[in-house]
């Protein structure tokens, strides 16, 4: 009989290790790593897609904003 072996990927396990840690650090509240995550990234100076529909809501009609994708 073929009994299955143990697979381990050692990015997988960084994955999974990554997400124990974080949600400790959360005390696995994810309201709040979803805000630190969004500030982290505002301070990185990415747009979260939020602003870019506000920014098109607030440009003129004329005016094409760009969308990603």
């Amino acid at each position: 009989m073929n009994v299955p072996s143990v697979w381990h990927d050692p990015v997988v396990a960084e994955i999974h290790a990554t997400r124990e840690r974080l949600a400790e650090q959360y005390h696995n509240d994810l309201v709040t790593y979803s805000k630190a995550a969004e500030d982290r990234c505002r301070a990185l100076g990415l747009t979260m897609v939020e602003d870019q529909e506000r920014i098109a809501k607030m440009a003129s009609p004329s005016l094409e904003v760009p969308r990603p994708g």
